[in-house]
């Protein structure tokens, strides 16, 4: 029989004894004494310590048992007698306790010793003998080994049948009579990943192919034709009426369309009172150098699109209203630099009328330099050396694309983005307007000053009275019929009639859902308000978008088919006065547009035929040059000259790319400002590209923001077939 042993805590001691009182506990110490059954009599000896705590009564089962680890524990040496026969039971003698190491410092004992520091009592309980225990604990492991034994022979039993089935099935043969004429036949090994993808890049190519030979020229100019019938400035009927035609449009096509709309300050001329520019003479009176208004030119058909008088004002947006007296000085393009040369001059600016000629930077920039300067008043023009290089009657509009001589260019003045009483808030109902005017104009966001542009045809009779000293520099002589002076003594007075307004305006949101990726969004962009009527800035842009919108509608029904992402065609609203509607959108639809917009695509104008030009950040790069490989020139001259494609005529003209080293590349510009696409990239973190076709070496328009935007203009001087429209279209 075996017995087990357990152990019955008693108290235990929590001195520690130095050597002096070891030895005299050793003498006097009780021998521990227990009863132990066992086959035979042995003697060992164990080791015990005792703890410095008191525990209760447990097994040695119990994990808790006091260890013996530390060494300041004290410890014992017990020696195991032999086996008493006739009282069946063991005696245990306390020996000594010993000291290791040195300075009287003991080991530890082992961790394991479950006897430590106590007083034993031995117990004994009856169990099953030895060799029924053994057979019992080895059942159960024998039953698992041979139920995992059956189960691994099974599985691989199964495998096998598996395996031979498929080796002996019969695949049948690829061919022509039982599969569709559009998937290759691929060797003998068939490959189903790689013919799914032959397939996709298939359909993509032909899906490409169909949306490219949609498009209509013919369309674009009809849509040209009836987004010019009027001046459709932001905020008026005029450009309201146009929103809700473009939204009807749009959803004849079968797009989702949404309207936003957005209360903005915006500012206009009065038409009835137009601006005037005057000069005294000997005798005192006021002469008129300017009526503030330009002429209707070119042949009948020209005249009767310019035939709204509206259209003749030369005006600013958010110039001062107000009038100004005081002596002319000529500042060339209004730049830091050129006033510094007045400077060395010593030609002051206080109290006195700028003269400067557009160029160089910003129209609003040059009025600001100029009234912090102490300048009362500013007069811009368009000087022919910039904008009309002959300066000849006969190459300039109508005969050519040059701007004429009462050509006037418009603009704004304002120095943000965006609607400038509501910064970084859309401008809606429920948004507190942290700005007033008076707090604009102060901090020059606004000018203080009136500001007035006029065409060469004033500019020469200003410059015809001045009397000051001649201009010494060169670069500061344009090509108009007079002496270029600095300043003189003739009084001018300066007459601005304005007015600011919170208008409504009105952003069209037109939405084809994607069937991979509904929440990716691809956005085309293009502005529709304009100056005057802006047959090219924004009419061309507008144009061909509207007719890619119907292409793609019109591929997706005849094919079944829509696109993998989400496309957006947004139409803007009061662009031309500071990126006002795209910048509302942007701010009220922040988050969802960080987190969901793949990608801008921006057109603000179509102005020529020959090559495109391209802003873009580098993640795009690839895709545009990519893009313009597969598109053919719209240019008839390009071809004659061997260049076939966009992407040939853009490398010749723009040779210099952006990636050093890299040829493949054309010259791409970097995104500034300028049109929409800059608060998506600004705010937004988007990748953005804008495209438009120009007309090289030229490289911009003259007629720019001027009375002769008119559809006669597009289809007789700058792209007579709308081959470059469409080709714009096809690269998108």
């Amino acid at each position: 029989m075996i017995r087990t042993v357990t152990y019955e805590d008693s108290l235990v001691r929590n001195d520690t004894f130095d050597d002096e009182q070891q030895k005299s506990s050793d003498e006097n110490k009780a021998p521990l004494q227990g009863s132990l059954y066992d086959d035979e009599a042995t003697t060992s000896t164990s080791l015990c310590t005792t703890s410095n705590y008191e525990s209760p009564s447990r097994s040695t089962s119990d994990s808790n048992f006091p260890r013996s680890a530390d060494t300041s524990k004290n410890v014992w040496i017990v020696e195991r007698q032999e086996l008493d026969n006739d009282s069946d039971s063991l005696t245990w003698h306390l020996l000594k306790r010993p000291h290791y190491g040195t300075n009287g410092l003991e080991y530890p004992l082992l961790k394991e010793n479950r006897i430590a520091g106590h007083r034993a009592k031995v117990k004994t309980n009856e169990l099953k003998n030895k060799e029924s225990r053994i057979s019992s604990g080895f059942l159960l492991p024998l039953l698992i080994s041979a139920v995992f034994v059956l189960s691994f022979t099974s599985i691989i039993l199964l495998i096998t049948v598996i395996v031979l089935s498929i080796k002996n099935a019969k695949i049948p043969e690829i061919t022509d009579a039982n599969c569709s004429t559009n998937i290759p036949r691929f060797a003998a090994n068939y490959k189903p990943f790689r013919q799914t993808m032959w397939q996709n890049l298939q359909q993509q190519s032909d899906i490409s192919t169909q949306l490219m030979s949609s498009f209509r020229p013919m369309n674009i100019r009809d849509n040209i034709r009836w987004l010019s019938e009027k001046v459709h400035v932001a905020g008026t009927p005029e450009n309201a009426q146009i929103m809700r035609r473009l939204a009807e449009q749009y959803e004849s096509y079968g797009y989702e369309v949404k309207t936003y709309d957005y209360k903005v300050l915006l500012s206009y001329p009065i038409y009835d009172r137009p601006n005037r520019i005057e000069y005294t003479d000997e005798s005192g009176e006021w002469i008129e150098v300017s009526n503030g208004l330009g002429e209707r030119l070119g042949p009948e058909e020209a005249k009767l699109q310019q035939a709204d008088p509206r259209g003749l004002v030369y005006w600013t947006a958010y110039s001062q209203n107000g009038t100004a007296e005081g002596s002319i000085v000529y500042a060339n393009y209004g730049t830091f630099d050129d006033y510094s040369q007045l400077d060395k001059l010593g030609i002051s600016l206080n109290g006195k009328i700028v003269l400067c000629r557009y160029g160089g930077i910003f129209r609003g920039d040059k009025v600001q330099i100029a009234e912090d300067r102490g300048a009362i008043g500013v007069i811009i023009y368009n000087d022919p050396f910039d904008y009309a290089r002959d300066n000849n009657a006969n190459k300039t509009f109508p005969d050519r694309v040059w701007m004429p001589p009462s050509g006037a260019q418009r603009g704004t003045l304002l120095k943000t983005d965006g609607d400038p009483e509501t910064p970084f808030f859309p401008s809606k109902h429920y948004t507190y307007r942290t700005e007033r005017e008076e707090q604009l104009r102060n901090r020059r966001i606004m000018p203080n000053v009136p500001v007035m542009p006029i065409g060469y045809r004033d500019a020469v009779k200003i410059m015809q009275n001045l009397d000051g000293p001649r201009v010494p520099w060169s670069g500061w002589k344009g090509n108009m019929n007079a002496t270029y002076r600095l300043t003189g003594s003739t009084r001018f007075r300066l007459s601005v009639n304005s007015i600011t307004s919170r208008r409504t305006i009105t952003n069209v949101i037109a939405t084809m859902r994607g069937t991979d990726e509904p929440d990716r969004y691809i956005l085309f962009g293009n502005h529709v308000d304009a100056w005057v009527q802006g047959a090219i800035d924004p009419n061309s842009g507008t144009a061909t978008l509207l007719e890619m919108a119907r292409v793609l509608a019109s591929v997706s029904r005849e094919i079944k088919w829509r696109p993998r992402r989400t496309i957006m065609f947004c139409q803007w609203d009061a662009e031309e006065f500071g990126l006002i509607g795209s910048s509302e959108w942007v701010e009220e639809f922040m988050k969802p547009l960080q987190q969901r917009a793949v990608a801008m695509i921006n057109v603000d104008n179509i102005n020529g035929n020959t090559t495109i030009s391209v802003k873009a950040v580098p993640l795009l790069y690839r895709a545009i040059v990519d893009a313009t490989a597969k598109t053919p020139s719209p240019s008839s001259s390009e071809h004659r000259a061997g260049r076939m494609t966009v992407l040939d005529s853009w490398k010749f003209y723009y040779p210099k790319g952006p990636v050093a080293g890299d040829k493949s590349i054309p010259g791409i510009s970097i995104p500034g400002s300028g049109s929409d696409f800059q608060r998506f990239i600004s705010y937004l973190g988007i990748p953005i590209a804008d495209i438009k076709f120009e007309c090289a070496p030229i490289y911009s328009y003259m007629v720019y923001h001027s009375m002769y935007e008119i559809p006669w203009t597009v289809e007789n001087l700058v792209d007579k077939d709308f081959a470059a429209m469409s080709a714009v279209g096809r690269l998108w």
